[in-house]
């Protein structure tokens, strides 16, 4: 009893060091300041879920979204806008011909990379049989894959394909009852 249980624990680390998470970290601010005809810096890169602050200036002066974001909409700085998809949003000072003097900026928002699938719950039934909880990204393609020899990469054979429609899903291995020990890895193909 005391072997399977090892085993197990071996079989739960294994899943989660082979399908380690790399969760987006918190959303991040970033200041842009402003003064006589300029934006500083006039370009940065963000990303989804992240904020700009214009602030720290000096001078009449405001922000306004010339494309499909309007950011802060024209409003008198400082003033602060959090961008939710991605894409290139240029902007400019709407005082008097201050655009025209130079006096806009762009921010180029990126998406954030997926996190990539994560074993969670690993445990092993009463007939033998592995069960455990994927995290994962809905409507993506998941292929679940199980070894017993770790010597090789090519010792990995496909268990299942699932593509969930939620972020979670149940797997077991119904194979596994008479394996005294078992891996488990999730591929997310792009």
């Amino acid at each position: 009893m005391a072997l399977s249980i090892v085993r197990l624990k071996l079989a739960l680390l294994f899943g989660c060091l082979t399908a380690t998470a790399c969760f987006p970290a918190d959303a991040a601010t970033t200041n842009i300041t402003y003064g006589s005809f300029f934006f500083s810096p006039p370009v940065v890169t963000i990303q989804v879920g992240d904020t700009i602050v214009w602030t720290n200036g000096s001078g009449a002066h405001t922000v306004f979204g010339t494309g499909s974001d309007p950011m802060c909409g024209g409003a008198s700085l400082p003033c602060a806008h959090t961008f939710s998809s991605p894409g290139s949003f240029n902007y400019e000072c709407t005082v008097d011909s201050h655009a025209s003097s130079g006096m806009t900026g762009t921010v180029i928002v990126t998406s954030l990379p997926l996190a990539p699938a994560t074993l969670t719950n690993v445990m092993r039934l009463a007939d033998g049989q592995f069960q455990f909880t994927v995290m994962t990204t809905a409507n993506r393609t998941n292929i679940v894959q199980g070894s017993t020899n770790l010597s090789s990469p090519t010792n990995w054979t496909s268990l299942g394909i699932t593509v969930p429609t939620s972020n979670t899903f149940t797997f077991t291995d119904t194979n596994a009852g008479t394996l005294q020990l078992r891996f488990f890895r999730v591929i997310e193909p792009q």
